[in-house]
Parts: structure tokens; C-alpha cells; sequence
């Protein structure tokens, strides 16, 4: 058989298949003597129909055969009548393509695939008050991180383990480091509104829930003083054994926290400490003012610790009471 008829007998299969009928098609294979054979009847009976497609293409100079084969109908073969073989290594293996000096390869995608969560981001410029006093700049990335862990679509179920607690923790230490520059350990009520505002536009713009407020129950009493008597730094440190509480919570173990308490306990101190400032009757644990002062606490440590080390330390406290089951963030 011929090298044009073997190069033409897998086209002509396809084109047989086509036009002629599946039983004639098996009868012409077994009386023809087999698949070669067939192959050699299938090349004859369409040679005229592939030639006048062949010549069709060939009459566009501009087509992409015609370039390729310089007018010619098939690619040269060699004296054998087989199609060149690629060289291969001594070792076995098929050569590696040459590359360009001047880059590497192009990806077999040509396009890569964006951030998972980013298309969902909204990433819209904030409209902020301008009236808040809280240093944004300083938690810039904690900022991120709430907004991702209070996502729009994940927020409602994930509320209680890791949108609410992170945000109140966001809360604490943006009052915290702010306390640096201002003094104060708690915001004015009414400045308080304008940065509750802020902090939610803030983390709407990065993809954030539109409803945080509502969902972590956030409330003025979460930035204020409450009915805490102390809220500055200077009065604070005047009270508390500063040093002493650094130390209880400066590094809190994951491990051993939950059981031991050593931070939670130093905490529960000094917040009974500074709510018996003026001179009432003693709060018991979970009253208000207890709880108001036991924010104040947070806050201050949250000064004396870089952002991640105090959300960290923030977190873990929170771990601790949502495994106890209590309903407290903090």
C-alpha cells in the first residue's frame, strides 16, 4: 500500500463510517480479507471525495494547510514511506523542548483564577465620618481579618465562634491602642455612635456583613465606660497592680488557660478592684458594672500588647468561655 494510502486510510475511515451503512461496512471488511485490506478499500473508494477537499484547500493561499505544506499534499516522508520518528535520549526519555532565553514557557491556561474570596469583596471606598478618634491605621490588618471572618455569607452562621468574637476583640484593642495618643480607656458616648458607624463601614467595604450591630448584639455599652467609675489610664494604673496583671496575661497558654485561668483570674481582680473606685458596695461577677470594668481591663491590656499578641490573648479568653458554655464573649 501506498504512503499516500496508509496517511489517508484513518480520514477515509471516518468519512466511510459516514456514508456507508454499519452491516454493508462489516460485509465489505470480511470479504475484503481483513482490516488492512480495508483500510486499502477505504483509501480507493474515497481517494476522488479527499482529493477534491485537498484541492479545495489548496486553492486558498491564505489557509493555514496551504502555508503550512508549501502547496504540496502531504509532508515529506521519508524513503521507508514512514513518518520520521522524534530523536530520543539514551536514556529513554523524550527530549524537552527548547525554551525561550528570554522567558519561560506560557501556562497551558492562559488566564489565572483570581483570589478565591475576591470577587465577592466589595471593595468599595468607605464613607467615613470623620469624627471618630480611633487610630484605624494601627489594626489595618486586624481590620482585614474581622472582615473575612464575618464574610456576608458566613457571618449568620458562624456568629457565636468567630465573627462576634473576633469583632468584639477588633473593638477592644482599636480602644486600646487609640488610648495611646488619647489617655482614655473608654469613648464618649457620642463619639462612640460615629465609630461604631466607621468600623462598620470600614469592614462593609472589605466584603463584611451589613448587620454586625445587630447580629453581635453591639451596643454602646461595648465602647463607653458603662458604669465603670475609672476609664482613663492614669486612674487605672493608680488602682491595679499594672505589672503583676501584664505579666498574668502578657503570654496566655492555649493549652492550660481554659483550666488553670491565670489570665481570667487576674482580669476578674482588677476589674473588682477598679468598680469598687468609688467607694459603693461590692459588685458580684456578671453584674454590670462588673462586666463594664471588666472591658476596661481588656482595653488597657490590649494597650500594653502589640495587635496580634492581644487578639490572640482576646481570643483564647473567648475560647475558653464559649467551651464552658457561657453565652459571654469575653
Amino acid at each position: 500500500m501506498a504512503p499516500t494510502g496508509r496517511l489517508l486510510a484513518v480520514p477515509a475511515i471516518s468519512l466511510l463510517c459516514k456514508y456507508l451503512p454499519l452491516p454493508d461496512l462489516l460485509l465489505k471488511t470480511q470479504a475484503s480479507g481483513g482490516i488492512l485490506a480495508w483500510f486499502h478499500f477505504a483509501a480507493h473508494s474515497l481517494r476522488p471525495l479527499l482529493d477534491f477537499g485537498i484541492l479545495l484547500l489548496l486553492s486558498d493561499p491564505g489557509s493555514a494547510f496551504a502555508q503550512t505544506h508549501d502547496g504540496g499534499l502531504m509532508p515529506e516522508l521519508a524513503p521507508s514511506g514512514l513518518m520520521p520518528m522524534p530523536n530520543i535520549s539514551p536514556s529513554g526519555l523524550m527530549p524537552m523542548p527548547e525554551l525561550s532565553p528570554s522567558g519561560s514557557p506560557k501556562p497551558f491556561v492562559p488566564f489565572l483564577a483570581p483570589s478565591p474570596l475576591a470577587p465577592f469583596f466589595n471593595n468599595s471606598t468607605p464613607k467615613l465620618s470623620g469624627k471618630c478618634t480611633l487610630n484605624f491605621t494601627a489594626v489595618d490588618k486586624l481590620m482585614s481579618t474581622t472582615a473575612v471572618d464575618c464574610f456576608t455569607s458566613f457571618a449568620p452562621f458562624l456568629a457565636n465562634v468567630i465573627c462576634c468574637p473576633q469583632l468584639q476583640a477588633t473593638l477592644t484593642i482599636l480602644i486600646g491602642q487609640s488610648s495611646k495618643q488619647t489617655g482614655s480607656l473608654a469613648l464618649d458616648p457620642t463619639v462612640a455612635n460615629y465609630c461604631l458607624s466607621d468600623v462598620q463601614e470600614l469592614l462593609l467595604s472589605q466584603g463584611a456583613s451589613d448587620n454586625l450591630h445587630s447580629l453581635c448584639s453591639v451596643h454602646l455599652s461595648n465602647v463607653t465606660e458603662g458604669s465603670c467609675p475609672v476609664s482613663t489610664v492614669n486612674a487605672f494604673e493608680n488602682v491595679i497592680d499594672s505589672s503583676k496583671l501584664l505579666v498574668a496575661c502578657q503570654k496566655v497558654d492555649p493549652v492550660n488557660e481554659c483550666c488553670s485561668q491565670t489570665c481570667q483570674k487576674a482580669i476578674n481582680e482588677a476589674a473588682q478592684k477598679i468598680a469598687s473606685k468609688d467607694g459603693g458596695l461590692t459588685s458580684y461577677a456578671g453584674s454590670p458594672k462588673i462586666d463594664s470594668c471588666r472591658n476596661v481591663v481588656l482595653r488597657w491590656l490590649s494597650s500594653r500588647l502589640d495587635p496580634p499578641s492581644a487578639k490572640q490573648m482576646l481570643r483564647q479568653i473567648s475560647n475558653c468561655n464559649v467551651n464552658g458554655g457561657t453565652s459571654k464573649t469575653y
